[in-house]
């Protein structure tokens, strides 16, 4: 009976122990996961997060409209503005993740709305890096994403687009974002300084303007002498004396 025991015993721990092991859960598809299978079916996501300032299918349709004279596979991300600088990989080194998933060459670009972000080209002799900083040196500092891209696309597809992006320059007036901001902080300092001096300054005039009146009217208020009345007795024995002379 206790060797049946032990027998029934190890054959019960080897079929808890023994049998299919269950499968751990798949992980989660990464952004670059999900950004590339939707890249797969249309190589150019617009950004559905921003529609007031950015109409996702008439932006879809200017950047194939810029791109397809290059005659080149393109795949183009547009995100909302500065997502980059919070929580996703920046540009440059998402480009290669997505090339890596989808397995294609082609142009690759990938930025926000304001037009912050990278180009790189696989496969072909595009500058395309080049392209899109003269791009955006040329354009003004509130210029959108279309704008670029459209201006983008003319310099790729210039005869000689070297020469088109060293003859690049500032735009009339170009203004940087980051100069902007500082312009509008510095301007926003100047105005509260001014402000605090007005209201310290108003006061200590008053008080100033007070003591100076009271000064002024005090040298007015200035005591007159009293004039002094003769003696009689002095005129009396004046008159006496003269009268004795004239003897």
């Amino acid at each position: 009976m206790l060797r049946l025991g032990c027998i029934a015993g190890f054959v019960l721990l080897l079929g808890l122990s023994g049998g299919p092991a269950t499968a751990a859960p798949p992980d989660p598809p990464s952004r670059a996961d999900l950004v590339a299978e939707a890249l797969a079916e249309d190589p150019v996501q617009i950004t559905d997060h921003e529609a007031r300032v950015l109409d996702p299918a008439a932006a879809r349709a200017a950047v194939k409209a810029a791109l397809d004279p290059l005659g080149v596979p393109y795949y183009v991300v547009v995100t909302p503005r500065h997502i980059f600088l919070k929580e996703f990989t920046r540009p440059e080194q998402f480009i290669p993740i997505l090339h890596d998933r989808l397995q294609k060459d082609g142009l690759y670009v990938v930025t926000d709305t304001t037009g912050n972000g990278f180009a790189r080209v696989y496969g072909a002799s595009l500058p395309a890096q080049d392209a899109w900083r003269a791009t955006r040196k040329e354009m003004a500092y509130d210029a959108g994403v279309v704008e670029h891209f459209t201006r983008f696309g003319e310099i790729l597809a210039d005869p000689d687009p070297s020469a088109r992006i060293a003859a690049a320059t500032d735009a009339p007036g170009y203004v940087s974002r980051s100069d902007s901001r500082d312009r509008i902080e510095m301007t926003a300092m100047g105005l509260g300084t001014l402000v605090g001096a007005v209201l310290v300054g108003i006061p200590v005039a008053v008080s100033m303007t007070g003591s100076r009146r009271k000064a002024a009217l005090g040298a007015k208020t200035v005591r007159r002498p009293i004039p002094q009345r003769a003696n009689p007795s002095r005129k009396t024995s004046r008159k006496g004396g003269n009268k004795g002379g004239r003897r």
